[in-house]
């Protein structure tokens, strides 16, 4: 008997520690984020991507006989995967610290400067990767080059840094690479008609 309850408690632990590492990634969280700090960089212009209703879900319908008590294992382990879950705060990628508001008003003060009239001039478009990429150099005049050269690795730096502050933010530093893909969708989202963007292969289009 001894053995069978020690079985079951390192089964739950087990299963208690699963749920505490292997977290997922809110995707969804993750894109209205974006969308909603891209706005407030790009400004009141920017097109307005509302994000997607989330669809409603029945309630599932309880397996349990109320006739007939729960087994012990049962409640077991509905008592530890709680207590487990809990374990790991809610995600809130919409996260304001000092170094994101930093960054933000840093490319907000950007693009209203300098970055806004490389997009519409189109020498300058969104890459697939969530960086801005040079679309034409031609459209840019030569003494200025060095210059468009050196804003866009300050604002590809800026962004890096915002993917990488938000998942450090939330714990999960390992979500950087995931709030980049979810950044770089968004940008190509609230791009402006006349911008120039990268498709998934790498093809420049024009909004």
């Amino acid at each position: 008997m001894r053995k069978s309850m020690f079985a079951l408690a390192a089964t739950l632990a087990l299963l208690a520690g699963c749920v505490t590492i292997n977290v997922y990634f809110p995707a969804a969280a993750a894109q209205k984020a974006a969308d909603k700090i891209i706005g407030n960089i790009l400004g009141p212009d920017a097109q307005d991507a509302a994000p997607a209703p989330a669809a409603s879900v029945p309630p599932a319908a309880s397996s349990v006989n109320p006739a007939r008590p729960e087994p012990l294992a049962l409640r077991l382990l509905n008592a530890a995967l709680p207590t487990a879950a809990a374990a790991e705060p809610e995600p809130n990628l919409e996260v304001q610290t000092p170094a994101i508001e930093a960054i933000e008003a840093r490319m907000r003060a950007r693009f209203k400067t300098v970055l806004k009239g490389l997009l519409d001039s189109g020498a300058v478009g969104f890459a697939h990767n969530g960086n801005v990429a040079v679309h034409d150099a031609a459209r840019v005049p030569l003494a200025q080059r060095a210059q468009v050269k050196q804003t866009i690795a300050a604002e590809n730096s800026d962004r890096a840094e915002l993917y990488k502050q938000i998942a450090v933010a939330n714990g999960h530093p390992e979500w950087a690479q995931r709030m980049r893909e979810a950044f770089a969708s968004q940008w190509i989202s609230r791009a402006r008609a006349g911008w120039y963007y990268q498709d998934a292969a790498g093809n420049w289009r024009r909004k």
